[in-house]
């Protein structure tokens, strides 16, 4: 039986009606949706392309990633580890530090302290060179800074309330806006119970942000500090309890750093208004609404999920994630299919100082839901491969209004988000909130 000729998605309706006679007496039956999923990159114009050097690319996006505490094998690229007891381990990582006091080697000393505290109880003599440990990190700042004139934030997630049992450290070091803890590990994944963030005195504040999922996604907790000025020692923000409602689910944790000369957060819900991206979307040959459009963020994607799950691979960037639900028309006796549009939208702030944005990305989600569906999937999703890209560009105009509007406060250093709409809890599907931090 062949197939539809691919193109809009009006001809794949018609198309559907020669496959429902072929299939006769076919009957629906429910399915788990498994669906499928794509997507592709925009290409850039000569001036986009122009302004977003790697450079630019890079002073827009300065994170760290912490070291799992599940990883090992250090011994092979650190030699003077092998063989070496916990306490020895802690006092040759922290001469490293000391001696050269770079990024990598702050990871490495926090995650020979981790593979300690999140193991659970450990004895008195061991905290203590723990202490000496954290605190050769604080007093050595790494290099290079980003001229921040900043000293430090770190916290201490534990497994128990009130401060007790099993616990993971984070250090932010200076001159970087996010330290990123992907995975707490499997000792401590849905195990955190309380918190403390702590802000030393040179600093404006700083947000530790527990995620229910990997990767920074579902419900979150925001713990902020604010350092007051003058203060002579720290500022520590203390959680005895995250509460029923968080209690041992949390699996990612995100550390943010705050700044004197940074904008009020505003929501990009608030900016780009969601019934003008439905508006383009369901101009489209075929398609019809199924819901309202989801605001959410995408940070440093590493590819597709799944097969129905597409993300771009781009880790050096985080992205706003905009999803728009839709329902493809298709004639009896093939249901009609429940698919998104989706689009990745990248913001930067380039050399001059001002905000910049664009539609880095597109892709498609297309649910499969019963047998008859499964018939006309891959279609549907050729169809939308040739629709969605010509969407971009009207996406674009949105963007570029909001940056408009965002851009009498220019110039600008970076930005940096915040999850839903910048409250202390929520859920990263509400919406995604940016500062932008000026020169």
């Amino acid at each position: 039986m062949p197939g539809p000729p691919p193109g809009a998605l009006d001809e794949v309706a018609a198309a559907a009606a020669a496959r429902a006679a072929a299939l006769g007496t076919a009957q629906l039956f429910p399915s788990d949706p498994i669906g499928v999923g794509g997507g592709g990159r925009v290409e850039l114009s000569a001036a986009q392309a122009q302004k977003l050097t790697p450079e630019v690319v890079r002073d827009n996006d300065l994170s760290v990633i912490a070291l799992s505490p599940d990883l090992a094998g250090f011994e092979s690229f650190v030699p003077e580890l092998r063989g070496a007891k916990p306490e020895a381990r802690l006092r040759i990582l922290s001469e490293r530090y000391s001696h050269d006091p770079t990024v990598n080697n702050s990871l490495l000393l926090q995650q020979a302290i981790n593979r300690l505290t999140t193991g659970g109880p450990i004895s008195q003599h061991l905290r203590q060179a723990i202490d000496q440990a954290i605190e050769v990190l604080h007093r050595t700042p790494p290099r290079p800074g980003a001229g921040t004139g900043t000293d430090d934030i770190f916290f201490w997630a534990y497994a128990d309330a009130d401060f007790r049992g099993a616990s993971l450290f984070g250090d932010l070091p200076q001159g970087w806006i996010y330290l990123r803890n992907g995975f707490v590990g499997s000792a401590m994944n849905d195990a955190i119970s309380s918190l403390t963030v702590t802000c030393t005195r040179s600093e404006v504040g700083g947000n530790a942000i527990l995620f229910e999922h990997a990767g920074f996604v579902g419900k979150y907790q925001n713990h902020g500090v604010r350092v007051p000025p003058g203060i002579t020692g720290h500022v520590e923000h203390d959680v005895p309890y995250v509460g029923d409602d968080f209690n041992d689910i949390a699996s990612s944790i995100l550390v943010v750093r705050r700044f004197a000369d940074e904008t009020a957060p505003v929501s990009i819900g608030g900016l780009i208004k969601p019934g003008d991206i439905l508006d383009i979307v369901n101009q489209q040959s075929g398609l019809s609404p199924a819901g309202d459009p989801t605001i959410t963020w995408d940070l440093w994607p590493t590819g597709p999920t799944s097969s129905r799950d597409w993300h771009p691979s781009d880790p050096g960037k985080r992205f706003i994630y905009v999803i728009v639900p839709v329902t493809v028309r298709t004639p009896w006796p093939f249901p009609d299919a429940y698919a998104q549009v989706r689009y990745w939208i990248y913001l930067y702030v380039d050399s001059t100082g001002q905000l910049q944005g664009h539609t880095a990305y597109w892709g498609y989600y297309v649910s499969t839901t019963c047998f008859l569906t499964q018939c006309i999937t891959n279609d549907i999703a050729r169809a939308l491969a040739q629709q969605i890209p010509g969407t971009t560009g009207q996406i674009d105009a949105l963007v570029a209004q909001a940056i408009a509007v965002a851009n009498a406060g220019a110039p600008y250093r970076f930005t940096y988000f915040l999850p839903g709409k910048g409250q202390s809890t929520g859920s990263t599907w509400d919406d995604v909130t940016v500062v932008a931090v000026q020169r």
